[in-house]
């Protein structure tokens, strides 16, 4: 009787500590995709760390919506801060890139550096019809003018 009781237990406390893990997961890629408002229609999207297919998924059914809600004309996606991104991640990152056009808002990318770059081509993603500059800066500089 107590080894199905010890049992019982056990199977619950997975599956409230699951919960709590999946819970806290979902509150980490809230804030981790930020977007960030610097002047009337205009918004930086910083991205830090690794973008994987989950966080890159996360980016194109929930941040989306938000940069509409926001009524963002000019958006500037930050690269600077990415460590890594994988092959799946990229292709999201496109779509999210295709949709924000759909929808009539300019997007940017800064901050691509020299090894991101080299796989993004290497992963055969064409980025060419995207505008680029070195830094945020350039970016709404460009913006004004």
């Amino acid at each position: 009787m107590l080894d199905i009781s010890i049992s019982e237990t056990v199977i619950v406390f997975e599956h409230v500590k699951d919960e709590m893990v999946k819970k806290a997961q979902q509150e980490v890629l809230k804030l981790s995709v930020p977007i960030v408002p610097i002047q009337d229609g205009i918004a930086v999207l910083p991205l830090i760390g690794s973008i994987d297919s989950e966080r890159a998924e996360y980016i194109l059914e929930n941040v989306i919506l938000k940069i509409i809600e926001m009524k963002v004309e000019y958006l500037i996606v930050d690269f600077s801060g990415i460590l890594n991104i994988d092959a799946i991640a990229e292709r999201y990152l496109f779509d999210i890139y295709s949709v924000l056009r759909l929808q009539g808002i300019e997007v940017v990318m800064t901050g691509i550096r020299p090894e991101l770059a080299q796989t993004v081509v290497r992963n055969g993603i064409d980025f060419s019809s995207i505008k680029t500059y070195a830094t945020v800066k350039q970016a709404i500089e460009t913006q004004k003018s």
